[in-house]
């Protein structure tokens, strides 16, 4: 088996530190240009709105599991699945992310999620 490759480790220390709220090792790791593109909602800009909006999910019930990550020096592919569990919503989808990374942090991340209908309630617009 071949060591993971350091984007790899990065990105699972990214979820990591978004599960547990941490919004300095989030910043950490996140480029300060990063962009990211959000089915049903556009485009998130900068790090710092990225880290507000993470934080919206997290009250909102969002959650996520990785099942499998792999990447190069540029790019990075992470096979996921996400949900919201909360009192009138329990859904969840896989959802197919794609990163490009700059000198070690996410600079942008394009999400292609399984089901539109079942992440139109984990994501609302």
């Amino acid at each position: 088996m071949h060591p993971e490759h350091p984007n790899a480790t990065t990105y699972r220390a990214t979820a990591d530190a978004f599960r547990s709220g941490d919004r300095d090792a989030l910043a950490a790791l996140i480029d300060a240009d990063v962009v990211w593109h959000v089915p049903m909602l556009g485009q998130v800009r900068g790090r710092d709105r990225l880290i507000e909006w993470l934080g919206e999910l997290i009250e909102r019930g969002f959650w996520l599991t990785e099942h499998d990550v792999f990447g190069n020096d540029e790019h990075l592919c992470a096979l996921s699945v996400m949900g919201v569990k909360r009192d009138e919503i329990n859904v969840q989808t896989r959802v197919v992310s794609v990163f490009h990374f700059r000198e070690g942090k996410q600079l942008e991340r394009w999400l292609y999620p399984e089901d539109s209908g079942a992440w139109a309630k984990i994501v609302p617009s």
